[in-house]
């Protein structure tokens, strides 16, 4: 169709805000993260495109949706290596919709991968305007690839909240992280 222009509500991670600190950290900024509804300004608030993709003071601001999904991957691991995932977040004055509301981080290793995860409640970790770290207790995650597909090295991890139907809102995503345990 001439003149048509289709534009996905959804924003995609740009893999220039992944930064690999001495093979033993990861860090992915908010542009680096793929978001659903990230493209609709009535539901997220996101750092703009032309600013240093690294840049570590700009947050994903979650404005209100009933569908969480932020996920994000690195290839920075190794095989039999274990590694810790998570977010860095904190909460506006303003948030709602958390009270009770289990979200989960979950990672993978590979596209066919089997996630392993965390439940954790927002409403019990955090207080207005202070980052912390989710989840609380780590995140584990082993690269064992599946033999199916040998190559596919790469970590897959999210956090999540579609179940509830609930309306939230007030997050801020500062970045997130993947460790390296060991050596």
């Amino acid at each position: 169709m001439v003149g048509f222009s289709y534009s996905s509500p959804h924003s995609n991670g740009d893999p220039k805000a992944i930064e690999k600190i001495k093979n033993k950290r990861t860090i992915i900024y908010p542009n680096g993260f793929t978001i659903t509804w990230g493209n609709d300004n009535r539901y997220w608030r996101l750092p703009p495109q032309s600013s240093n993709p690294k840049e570590s003071s700009a947050a994903a601001e979650l404005l209100q949706v009933s569908w969480l999904e932020v996920t994000c991957w690195t290839d920075n691991v190794e095989v039999g290596k274990s590694y810790r995932v998570g977010f860095n977040l904190s909460m506006t004055a303003a948030a709602f919709g958390w009270k009770g509301c289990e979200v989960y981080i979950m990672a993978k290793i590979g596209k066919a991968g089997k996630y392993v995860y965390k439940k954790v409640r927002l409403d019990t970790q955090c207080s207005h305007q202070n980052k912390f770290n989710m989840p609380e207790n780590d995140l584990i995650i082993t690269v064992n690839p599946l033999p199916s597909s040998p190559g596919d090295h790469r970590l897959y991890f999210g956090m999540y909240e579609v179940w509830s139907g609930r309306w939230k809102g007030g997050l801020k995503i500062h970045h997130a992280f993947v460790e390296k345990l060991g050596d």
